[in-house]
């Protein structure tokens, strides 16, 4: 057997840990990946810009939004009460942008109708999902999207993100957007950023676990600037310190909670990556499930244990003595940010889907954060692969979860930094159509290397920015 036979000869195993068991989920079988769905032309079509961005060669300065544009996007029955909650923002972009040619609030009859496309709606405004993104066609480069998954797909999110930055609010009262709004609002027009240099890293090693050490080990030497490379820390070049909470008497769920509240060594970060296994609950308690699916799982737990709450941070734990205007955030963990309403890789015996949940949610964790005043939280919103920190040969390769957290760390506005991840999953489906040559729909995959290429394809595409895209550090008002 050849170094890269065995390299990928092992199916991918997900991250996560059953609720009520304690369990990990078992490797997928060759019969699930054949029931993957395939990629629409719009994902091949990002790979073949010439440009890093998705973004028409007019403009000359993404980061500026009198040229970019800024734009929100409400289904068509929105309630009116959640716009009102936003205007603040809202005057605040429009007044960023200056021309109301580059400013849009679709909504109403121009916001999503119940059940269209991203690319119906995209058609309706006159733009397309493949081309390089133009403000002047009518569609702003930063696109908010305003409402639940259940009535605005995350298909829909992810389709649009391609070509455009994009971020989502959904919250489940109407207080919450108001409250996101004030605290983004005071943000940026303060004088001086609220928060320091500083950034935070949280990743568990969870005793009789493989997956966390693996993560451990593959990003914490790449985000401290210890590979042979000889790469500074994350922001360092930027003046940023980094603080790290491994493992175990680190990495627990009171040190979270610290980290959260600002009172560790140091004081209160500013930019913060948690890696771990995500909980996932069971659909047969949708109440307990609707409030914890996603939570991020502790030091505390041990694999085999069923959870209990000193084993995982929920968003019922980030308490109203927690203070995170200021601060950006990457959740790395299955349903971080959200769950689909039925399983994207499990499949039953005959090919059905397997439910997850009523309905597609965000989860409450990062609702939660943006509450208490997140500027953005970048998070999965399905189950989570390896495939972030090595690649499908099983080559360490951490740079992806990096790469956003050094341009959140230079100021860049949240949907730029998460663009990477975008151009990954074009990139990952263009290999992938390569690799399956003349293979028929339905045909089983040919050999480990393209089942590799099917979960990290979909992995990569799975990550989303809750919040407003345009929100953004400030480490030029930072001491």
């Amino acid at each position: 057997m050849t170094d890269e036979v065995a390299a990928v000869e092992r199916m991918p195993v997900p991250m996560g840990v059953v609720a009520e068991t304690g369990d990990t989920h078992p490797p997928l079988r060759d019969a699930d990946l054949t029931r993957i769905a395939p990629d629409a032309p719009m994902v091949i079509a990002r790979r073949r810009t010439t440009r890093g961005l998705a973004l028409d060669g007019a403009i000359d300065d993404p980061m500026n939004l009198a040229q970019a544009g800024w734009c929100a996007l409400f289904a068509s029955d929105a309630d009116p009460a959640i716009k009102a909650a936003l205007q603040p923002l809202l005057d605040l972009r429009r007044s960023q942008v200056g021309d109301d040619r580059f400013f849009k609030v679709f909504e109403g009859p121009d916001g999503v109708r119940p059940g269209q496309s991203a690319s119906s709606w995209a058609a309706v405004r006159g733009v397309s999902l493949a081309a390089p993104v133009s403000p002047r066609k009518g569609v702003p480069y930063y696109l908010l999207i305003v409402g639940p998954p259940s009535r605005i797909p995350f298909e829909f999110q992810a389709q649009l993100d391609l070509q455009w930055a994009v971020g989502r609010l959904s919250f489940d009262i109407v207080d919450d957007y108001a409250a996101y709004a004030a605290h983004l609002v005071e943000y940026e027009r303060s004088a001086t950023a609220i928060r320091k240099k500083r950034a935070a890293i949280w990743i568990p090693r969870n005793p009789l676990d493989l997956a966390t050490p693996l993560l451990a080990g593959s990003v914490v030497p790449e985000f401290l600037g210890q590979t042979s490379e000889g790469d500074l820390p994350i922001g360092k070049a930027g003046g940023f310190e980094v603080s790290t909470f491994v493992g175990d008497g680190q990495a627990t769920k009171s040190r979270l909670r610290d980290i959260l509240r600002g009172t560790v060594d140091g004081g209160a970060p500013s930019l913060i990556f948690t890696g771990s296994h995500g909980a996932e609950w069971s659909i047969q308690n949708p109440a307990i499930q609707r409030e914890r699916q996603g939570a991020l799982v502790t030091q505390e737990w041990s694999r085999g244990q069923p959870l209990q709450p000193e084993h995982y941070l929920a968003g019922a734990d980030v308490t109203a003595d927690v203070d995170l205007r200021g601060t950006m955030l990457f959740l790395f963990a299955c349903f971080g940010g959200g769950c689909p309403a039925t399983d994207s890789y499990y499949f039953t015996d005959t090919g059905e889907k397997v439910p997850l949940t009523p309905e597609p949610i965000v989860a409450c964790l990062p609702q939660a954060l943006l509450r208490r005043g997140a500027l953005a939280v970048v998070a999965h919103i399905d189950r989570a692969f390896s495939y972030a920190f090595e690649d499908v040969m099983g080559t360490p390769q951490a740079q992806l979860l990096r790469t956003p957290l050094e341009l959140l760390a230079k100021g860049r506005r949240a949907g730029l930094a998460a663009d990477p991840l975008n151009l990954q999953w074009s990139a990952l489906a263009a290999q992938l159509g390569m690799a399956l040559g003349g293979n028929a729909p339905g045909e089983p995959p040919r050999g480990p290397l393209i089942a590799n290429l099917f979960i990290a394809r979909d992995d990569a595409r799975n990550y989303v920015v809750l919040g407003d895209p345009a929100a953004r550090l400030r480490p030029e008002a930072m001491s």
